[in-house]
């Protein structure tokens, strides 16, 4: 079976009718594996990269002055008067969802003091659940230590054209602590406040303490579930 991408999971839970559900559900059962393939050259690539890359370094940084060189320096890219107009549009989204960041507020979502970033392999991205293969891609994974504890956090910046609903980033972020405690609760205490999933598009964030709480439904069981049972 494919790899399986939270967004995949989201995109199955907003089809409007039973039959569009079940012929999605049956696409991702059936979806053989590809083989993996390097990207060479131009074209290709994470749409969202560069508001992505730019938040996640103003985050390990704790410099938000970033923001406004990034933005600064692709309002001067577009300016080129070859640029296609798909290139032109990608540029300006991501100019926008950074200039959402500059309001942001990344003490909220960090300890005081980071200990280490911590490297992700690619075995440990693929996460079974119920034989689905999950595919897990945290955007930073940091330890620090809080009363003589190390303790493990992560954060999973997400994007799409319209964004998520809350629920929707919770599946992110329950997905994210599920992950967090198979590869490191050997080693390190989980934060679940520091396990946070953000919706780029609309500069909102959620912690798995909001799930805990009650304030957001647990929906990665109930949703495979439903795709393993159409």
């Amino acid at each position: 079976m494919e790899k399986i991408k939270i967004h995949d999971l989201v995109k199955f839970r907003r089809k409007n009718s039973a039959v569009r559900k079940k012929n999605y559900a049956l696409n991702l059962k059936t979806r053989k594996p590809k083989e993996s393939k390097e990207k060479k050259g131009k074209g290709g690539g994470d749409y969202w990269s560069i508001s992505t890359k730019c938040i996640n370094k103003v985050f390990k940084l704790e410099n938000n002055e970033l923001l406004d060189l990034k933005i600064n320096e692709f309002q001067e890219k577009l300016k080129n008067k070859d640029l296609k107009s798909n290139t032109i549009g990608m540029y300006k989204k991501n100019i926008d969802i950074m200039s959402n960041f500059k309001e942001f507020d990344f003490k909220d979502i960090r300890p005081e003091k980071i200990k280490n970033f911590e490297s992700i392999t690619k075995e440990d991205k693929i996460l079974k659940i119920d034989n689905f293969p999950l595919y897990i891609t945290p955007t930073t994974i940091f330890t620090f230590k809080r009363k003589d504890k190390i303790e493990i956090g992560a954060v999973w910046l997400v994007a799409q054209i319209d964004g998520f609903e809350k629920s929707e980033l919770g599946l992110f972020c329950e997905i994210l602590y599920r992950f967090l405690i198979k590869n490191y609760a050997d080693e390190y205490q989980i934060a679940p406040e520091y396990c946070i999933a953000i919706d780029t598009f609309n500069a909102q964030k959620l912690s798995y303490n909001e799930l805990l709480k009650g304030e957001i439904p647990f929906l990665i069981d109930l949703t495979l579930k439903e795709i393993k049972e159409l």
